[in-house]
């Protein structure tokens, strides 16, 4: 037949059931068809699985394509960097890879501002800063400096020698540190417990609320909760007691914490700045793991740009906010403070430039309850502003004998002015130690009498000893000194016995300033000599000794310092076993040799020729001391250090 033909009929399509494009596996391997992919296949009676298996499938591609867009990125950066090292001349090319810049660039953390990007990153220039910041963070706070060996380093700050070369901060390669929710909450009360009360840079309640609580919930939950858990455990786990047999347990913390550094600058400006003061806090016991100086200047200065020095900014706040504001402001001050001084470098902030007053003395449970109107509480509690305010108020005086008797230049005041304003802050240290809180029970270090004994030596010395402006102290000044050297060693000793002292920079910085200016006393005064017998002088390095090999544990920094006071210690017993010397009551020649004569970098061969002394000092007693007499000492910083190696 024909297509034409009248006896065609043309054929109708049979109606039937709805076919589905997908069947599942059974189906499929028996050639039949489902019927929908939400109904039962026609031959087995079973839900049809090819929908939950396309969803499964998908999932397992994006990650895998998020983890290769991961290495790639990091490939890029490797090969950036690889690059610069070897194009960029110098001895910049050759500087030592940090432990912690390893953490960084483990984590993600560029050296460079090149290099790509992650794809869901707004702005490329953007992650670069956030990036770039980060690991400037996470430099060292005493690098190596080449090209600097022909200065005189006595003008410079910082002790480089003695830190420049410490690897006591590798961490092992190993998976991150894996412990309990129980381990999180014991870690997150010993940091409210020993190191809060110094520096209460959080409100305990918010940080359980917005932050623990949360991240032993869901540990992926927020990156800025995940930051303040693992470095508030990282602080508290540096305290001894709580290391749980884990001696590398705090750096691990640490090294987790700033896997996501950079996210944290997304914080709002508060958290930020806590950020910053958290990883000082932790710098504190590892300096080289935190740029402490950079870090605490980013802090001071952000808080300045927010004017939480000013008491305008508080207008508008309710209490909780109001009392952090005031927290967090004057811990950045306090943290900067004593890094400037310790350093040897300027103060960010004038005093006379701060108008906002000093936290109220509540505890965080009073500010949660809003209780403002109630008065001022008479007796000092551990979980209260006691300590920190007596701690600011500390820091001010240090603050003006620093610019007073210790500038980089001279201030021009005469003797008789510099004279009257050492009465006057010996008066104000006297009154700041008299009214010192007491507690009657407390697990902080910095909650004890000893620590507020050991505070009021340290600035005592600052205002006694060899300065900018008084190069040659008087003898009245060298019993000051030797009193308050011994003193603080003695303090420092009472809380090792009781294991309360822990590592820290300041710690270190303190002892050995306290053990050098009391060498120095001994060596000029004749009469203080007299007052101390040998076998008292040997009992006094002896403790010095033990307590910086105890407390650096290992540490080849310790190691450093204790041979360094060793050796000034065997040149002062020198004296004692010479029964023919006659000295007079203060050897003014030792002193010109060892005060600040060079106030200003290095002097040309010609220039030295007129302003040193042709009669050099005893060389028997005084030739651990000859690297002084060349480039002079600044007692009022570390520079002291950097002439010893």
């Amino acid at each position: 037949m024909t297509e034409d033909s009248p006896g065609s009929v043309p054929r109708r399509h049979r109606r039937g059931l709805t076919r589905s494009a997908a069947a599942c596996q059974r189906c499929r391997r028996r050639k039949q068809k489902a019927t929908d992919m939400r109904s039962v296949c026609c031959c087995r009676n079973v839900l049809c699985d090819a929908q939950c298996e396309c969803d499964d499938l998908r999932a397992r591609l994006a990650t895998a394509e998020r983890r290769c867009s991961d290495l790639l990125q990091e490939n890029q950066r490797l090969q950036v960097q690889i690059m610069e090292a070897f194009q960029s001349p110098g001895p910049v090319a050759l500087e030592p890879r940090t432990p912690m810049l390893s953490v960084a660039k483990e984590a993600g953390h560029s050296t460079t501002s090149l290099g790509p990007q992650p794809q869901h990153t707004p702005s490329d220039g953007t992650m670069n800063l956030a990036l770039q910041h980060c690991e400037r963070i996470l430099r060292p706070t005493f690098a190596n400096r080449p090209g600097m060996q022909k200065m005189n380093r006595s003008t410079l700050s910082g002790a480089w020698e003695l830190w420049g070369d410490d690897t006591s901060v590798e961490v092992p390669l190993s998976s991150a540190v894996e412990i309990s929710h129980e381990t999180y909450v014991s870690l997150a009360e010993t940091f409210f417990d020993r190191r809060w009360p110094y520096l209460p840079v959080l409100h305990r309640p918010t940080f359980w609320e917005q932050h623990l609580n949360p991240f032993l919930a869901h540990p992926e939950a927020s990156s800025i909760s995940k930051f303040f858990v693992k470095i508030v455990c990282a602080i508290a786990a540096t305290e001894r007691t709580c290391q749980l047999s884990n001696d590398d347990m705090h750096r691990k913390l640490f090294k987790d914490a700033v896997k996501d550094l950079e996210l944290t600058t997304k914080a709002g400006n508060l958290e930020y700045i806590q950020c910053l003061l958290l990883l000082s806090m932790y710098g504190h016991n590892e300096p080289q793991s935190v740029n402490m100086w950079y870090t605490t200047g980013m802090a001071l200065h952000l808080a300045i740009g927010m004017d939480l020095h000013r008491k305008e900014s508080l207008m508008g706040q309710d209490v909780l906010q109001a009392e952090m504001m005031k927290r967090i402001f004057w811990c950045a001050y306090v943290m900067q403070c004593s890094m400037a001084i310790n350093m040897g470098r300027p103060l960010m902030i004038e005093d006379s430039d701060i108008t906002i007053a000093l936290p109220l003395q509540r505890t965080d449970q009073q500010l949660s309850d809003q209780m403002a109107g109630i008065d001022e509480l008479t007796i000092t509690s551990v979980t209260d502003m006691s300590t920190f305010n007596h701690i600011i108020a500390l820091r001010q005086i240090n603050a003006g004998v620093y610019k007073q008797f210790h500038p980089r230049g001279s201030v021009g005041g005469s003797r008789l002015d510099l004279d009257q304003l050492r009465t006057r802050y010996n008066f104000e240290l006297n009154q700041w130690l008299i009214t010192a809180p007491r507690y009657v029970h407390s697990l902080s270090t910095f909650q004890s009498t000893e620590w507020f004994q050991i505070a009021f030596h340290h600035a005592m010395l600052s205002l006694y000893r060899p300065s900018r402006e008084i190069p040659i102290p008087l003898p009245d000044d060298l019993r000051i000194c030797l009193e308050s050297a011994i003193g603080l060693i003695s303090s420092y000793s009472a809380l090792y016995a009781r294991n309360r002292i822990k590592y820290t920079f300041i710690a270190i910085h303190s002892l050995l300033m306290a053990a050098v200016t009391m060498l120095y006393s001994l060596r000029a005064s004749a009469s203080l000599r007299q007052e101390l017998t040998k076998p008292v002088v040997q009992t006094n390095i002896q403790t010095f000794l033990t307590l910086f090999r105890g407390i650096c544990n290992g540490r080849e920094v310790g190691e450093k310092c204790s041979q360094i006071v060793e050796r000034l210690g065997n040149s002062i017993l020198t004296l004692y076993d010479d029964t023919g010397r006659t000295d007079a009551e203060v050897d003014t020649e030792f002193q010109s040799w060892f005060g600040l004569q060079t106030h200003t970098p290095a002097q040309t061969d010609e220039a030295q020729s007129h302003t040193i002394s042709p009669h050099f000092p005893d060389v028997r007693v005084d030739l651990p001391w000859a690297d002084l007499f060349t480039e002079g000492i600044n007692m009022a910083s570390t520079d002291v250090w950097s002439i010893f190696s």
